[in-house]
């Protein structure tokens, strides 16, 4: 079942990108739904590697063990403005994300996470959870990019 979550952000593409191909950036828009804890400390310092697996305990609300969540990055192109990844957790062996971006002509870019979910019978819960965190995860970029415009972060 796919997922696709769109909205625009009042930023550059270089702008995201400065925060997009951060780690550490996944863990400020996720919170305070969705906690990602490195299995390996550091893990999630500096920047996304194309190719290498990130193993991450996952909790809900910060509280809640949801199992472990694994991140590959397949593809992070610059040029094409896409990040893809291939996902597996607990919940959701398959939990494919794909971010793509274009600038817009009054300014701003639109910008369209697309998620693929493949869960057995729990696919719709966790299709309809996907709509309700990629909307939440969408308004936490807003946040970051416009702290970051104002020089706050």
């Amino acid at each position: 079942m796919l997922a696709r979550i769109s909205t625009t952000f009042d930023c550059t593409a270089e702008q995201l990108w400065d925060e997009i191909s951060r780690p550490a950036s996944l863990r400020f828009v996720a919170a305070p739904l969705l906690h990602f804890a490195p299995l390996v400390p550091g893990e999630l310092d500096g920047e996304w590697v194309v190719g290498k697996t990130y193993a991450l305990r996952l909790s809900l609300l910060g509280f809640l063990p949801a199992g472990e969540h694994r991140i590959t990055l397949e593809r992070i192109d610059q040029e094409a403005n896409l990040i893809e990844s291939r996902e597996s957790g607990a919940l959701a062996p398959i939990w494919n994300h794909t971010i793509r971006f274009h600038p817009l002509e009054n300014g701003g870019l639109h910008y369209t996470d697309e998620i693929e979910i493949q869960a057995g019978l729990l696919t719709g819960v966790i299709w309809a959870f996907a709509h309700l965190f990629y909307r939440h995860r969408q308004r936490r970029w807003k946040i970051l990019l416009r702290r970051k415009k104002q020089g706050a972060v």
